[in-house]
């Protein structure tokens, strides 16, 4: 009795855990702090507050990094519908801002947009991910 427990048990954790995405918990962190770390870490400058509206976030910001404008975002992850925008563009990889499509990558509750045509996409990449 007490081995089909514990089979059961451990199905039912495996189903449980199986359907949630593993995601960086970095919801107390502000825009600033990253805008902070990534132009310390790409050489890049601030380049303006970004319209939150048309993505629905909480802010915005675009750093210019190698001449060219990179936009990041913050969500916050605590209600559904940011969540789902997260979980869009990790399974997309893209973004429509009004109406345009932008390449997208997700970290936590930021999302850094048009970075794929930077000449500086891996250290964009490699900064972003460590944040």
């Amino acid at each position: 009795m007490f081995k089909t427990l514990s089979i059961l048990f451990a199905a039912a954790l495996v189903i449980l855990f199986s359907g949630c995405r593993s995601t960086v918990e970095n919801n107390d962190r502000t825009a600033v702090e990253l805008c902070r770390y990534m132009m310390q870490q790409t050489g890049g400058t601030y380049d303006g507050a970004m319209a939150v509206e048309p993505i629905h976030a909480d802010e915005g910001f675009a750093l210019k990094v190698a001449n060219r404008q990179v936009a990041f975002y913050k969500f916050n992850t605590k209600y559904k519908k940011a969540r789902a925008k997260i979980e869009y563009v990790d399974k997309n990889g893209f973004i429509y801002i009004y109406g345009f499509k932008f390449s997208a990558i997700s970290r936590g509750s930021f999302i850094m947009v048009d970075y794929e045509d930077n000449p500086l996409k891996d250290k964009l990449l490699e900064a972003f991910n460590n944040f």
